[in-house]
């Protein structure tokens, strides 16, 4: 229950930063930020063990850069201002 009526994200649990991922396709090179209800709602692969999903631009591997850390952010990191 909300402890604070003056805070209405109070009872919201998906409120919070998320973490985000620098995905880079393997056939195109186009890299993007991937945020984490993507990537925790694929089962990972290996050797980077995070999922492999679609390119957006040519559908190609889409893999994570494990070499950028993750950023923790409200919105997509390429945003923040």
């Amino acid at each position: 229950m909300n402890q604070n009526p003056l805070d209405p994200q109070a009872d919201e649990p998906f409120t919070g930063p998320s973490d985000w991922y620098k995905y880079r396709c393997r056939s195109c090179s186009h890299t993007d930020w991937v945020e984490d209800i993507v990537v925790d709602a694929f089962p990972p692969v290996k050797p980077e063990g995070f999922p492999a999903i679609v390119c957006p631009e040519c559908g190609g591997s889409f893999r994570c850069d494990t070499s950028e850390p993750a950023k923790r952010s409200l919105q997509h990191p390429d945003h923040i201002s």
